[in-house]
């Protein structure tokens, strides 16, 4: 009987696991998450392809994050106007985030981290690592 009950929570936890799918960070295609307020930014990747956007956000969140030094860092889009991406190193990928009214300030972008947005095309998704620089329109 216990050999019967082992069994049955084996195949009852492989269902549950098996229908999971990729629980990544991705957004399912055709969809992006809505950001809190809307951001417009023209994006230029690494190909040189350029696309302006609305309702962008930095994995479905309205800041930029990263790491300067040993420190995690956030950057609101509200300060930013302008970010250059620097080639990919290791698992992350170096960012000189122009800010308003002050110094640019350098961190580091995990290469992986998803960027989302509407082009008047569709949806758009783009990781870290395959972009070149971006603009925040007013």
């Amino acid at each position: 009987m216990k050999k019967l009950s082992a069994l049955i929570v084996v195949v009852v936890s492989w269902f549950f696991v098996s229908g999971m799918g990729d629980l990544g960070g991705s957004a399912p295609a055709g969809k992006v998450p809505a950001p809190e307020k809307n951001f417009n930014v023209r994006i230029l990747d690494r190909e040189g392809v350029q696309t302006s956007l609305s309702q962008f956000s930095h994995e479905g969140k309205v800041f930029l994050t990263g790491k300067r030094g040993d420190a995690l860092v956030t950057i609101p889009f509200e300060k930013v106007s302008q970010v250059q991406f620097e080639p990919v190193e290791g698992d992350d990928v170096r960012a000189r985030v122009s800010i308003r009214g002050a110094e640019a300030v350098e961190i580091r972008v995990e290469k992986k981290a998803r960027l989302y947005g509407k082009a008047d095309f569709g949806t758009f998704q783009i990781e870290a690592k395959d972009v070149r620089s971006l603009s925040f329109l007013p």
